[in-house]
Formats: structure tokens, C-alpha cells, sequence
């Protein structure tokens, strides 16, 4: 797929994804954020998706954890195994939102964790971050040759842990001032 230009700049996505129906609502949500051309390769399979990486790489890869052939867990394994492969944003795409495939999906390398939504709207507005830290790690890459991490779009396994643990842990104190007031009082 390419998207007309808007500002010159092209933007190479690898899509790796099975189904039909999540392709085209992703290459729809793409003309929507991007401010050029979205040059969209599409792997069909966790297999072709490492294939395709060999041959081009991509700036941006959105990976589905469930595909034949290799998981998305194992494409994302055998991206970190390459110095060269582990710089490429890499956001991970699933129906699930299992906390151990959020962890396991960050801990393998992925950079941000997008669960499939229905709604083209909703799919624009998780993308469109993607794409403003694109530009600012390309602004980064251009002064010092290097890659750097925004932090603004993705969030990394300690606080998503902590984003899912802090309402239990403050619930849990709540019970126990209730338990110990109870006690005091004499209600037990």
C-alpha cells in the first residue's frame, strides 16, 4: 500500500498479520496518521515476517502475536537476537490482553502492546503516537547516530505491572485499616 504524500517523507511498515479484515483496517488507519507515504509490506506469517525484515528494513513493524508459523513471541525473539533487528519499534498486536502476553511481549522487545480493537477510530488514535515517537527517535538518530527511547507512547513492563498492581495493593490496605478499626471497636 501506498498512501499519498503529504509531506515527502515515506514511511516503511511491515505488517505482520494474518487476517484480511485487521490488514485493511490497519492500512485505513495508516492513511490517517501518517504525515507522508506508508510504503505497507505485509508478512502473512511469523516466518515471512522474518524474511521480510532480511530483505528490507522496516521503520515500524506491527506484529500480531497469534500467526502461523512463527508466534509473534518468536519473531520477536529472533528480532532481539540482531544487534541491527533489535533497533526497529516493534508494536505488538493481539485480540488478548493477558498480562503474561503483555510482559512476555515487552520482555522479548516489543515497544508498545496495542490490543485489536473493532474501531478504526480507536485504532488511529494508538497509532498516532507511534508515529510522533517515529519522528522523534528519526530526529534523535539524525544528531547523534544513534537510537534513543522517547517513553512517551510505549509503556514498559515494570509500569504496566505497577499501572495493574497499584488499585489491588490499595484495595488490600483499604480491607485491612477497615479490619483493624473493626477489631479495635470491638465488632469482632
Amino acid at each position: 500500500m501506498k498512501a499519498g504524500s503529504k509531506s515527502g517523507r515515506t514511511w516503511k511498515v511491515l505488517l505482520a498479520d494474518d487476517n484480511d479484515d485487521h490488514a485493511l483496517l490497519i492500512q485505513m488507519a495508516l492513511e490517517r496518521v501518517t504525515d507522508g507515504e506508508v510504503v505497507l509490506r505485509r508478512a502473512r506469517d511469523g516466518d515471512e515476517a522474518v524474511r521480510m525484515v532480511a530483505e528490507e528494513l522496516p521503520e515500524l513493524i506491527l506484529l500480531d502475536l497469534h500467526m502461523p508459523g512463527r508466534s509473534g513471541h518468536e519473531v520477536l525473539q529472533h528480532l532481539n537476537g540482531s544487534q541491527e533487528y533489535r533497533r526497529i519499534p516493534v508494536a505488538v498486536r493481539t485480540s488478548s490482553d493477558r498480562d503474561e502476553d503483555v510482559a512476555e511481549s515487552y520482555g522479548l522487545g516489543g515497544n508498545h502492546f496495542i490490543t485489536k480493537p473493532g474501531d478504526p477510530a480507536e485504532l488511529v488514535q494508538r497509532l498516532r503516537p507511534l508515529f510522533t515517537n517515529l519522528r522523534e527517535l528519526q530526529g534523535i538518530s539524525r544528531g547523534a547516530r544513534g537510537m534513543a527511547t522517547t517513553g512517551k507512547a510505549a509503556e514498559g513492563p515494570a509500569s504496566y505491572v505497577l499501572k495493574k498492581a497499584i488499585p489491588a495493593i490499595g484495595f488490600i490496605a483499604v480491607l485491612a485499616i477497615l479490619l483493624f478499626w473493626a477489631w479495635v471497636s470491638g465488632v469482632f
